[in-house]
């Protein structure tokens, strides 16, 4: 499984519209709603983005997402969720990451959340889209303000697709 490839197939079943336009900013949340996934927004402790559970297999998948984060933080760890969702769904055993911060980190190590930040990414930043975007000179900031996402992650989604050193 590939995880842009993952993040491509669930945006075009739950968020782009009939004629599979993508409109911007995508919603993990709607994405998460579309696919009955409940999301709640409690308070964690500082060191958690969120984390995702599934008791039993065909069970009900929630998504709790740490209430003090921004905005822009929150719609990250949800996509990040989605990512290990998709991963996932097909297995028969209980689903549960937890994900700290230095997880959700570019610089982790974790092959699962390797996999998730690169399904969030595609989901919520799409690399074609960035690119073309870029080509037509758009700045780091409009790009950001257009995904929304925070300035680190637009950062090193354009670092990461080799346009920005």
């Amino acid at each position: 499984m590939n995880p842009k490839t993952e993040a491509r197939r669930m945006r075009i079943n739950h968020w782009n519209d009939e004629d599979n336009v993508i409109h911007f900013p995508v919603n993990p949340f709607e994405i998460a709603k579309s696919l009955g996934i409940d999301v709640h927004r409690v308070h964690l402790d500082d060191s958690l983005a969120g984390f995702i559970v599934r008791e039993e297999h065909g069970g009900p998948v929630e998504i709790y997402v740490n209430k003090s984060d921004s905005p822009v933080r929150q719609r990250f760890t949800v996509a990040h969720e989605l990512g290990h969702f998709a991963q996932r769904q097909g297995d028969k055993e209980p689903m549960g990451f937890v994900d700290e911060r230095a997880e959700l980190a570019s610089a982790g190590a974790d092959p699962h959340e390797v996999w998730a930040n690169s399904f969030a990414a595609e989901l919520l930043m799409p690399a074609a889209i960035a690119k073309k975007w870029w080509a037509k000179g758009s700045s780091v900031d409009e790009l950001r303000r257009k995904f929304n996402v925070s300035t680190p992650a637009m950062n090193y989604r354009l670092a990461n697709l080799g346009l920005l050193k």
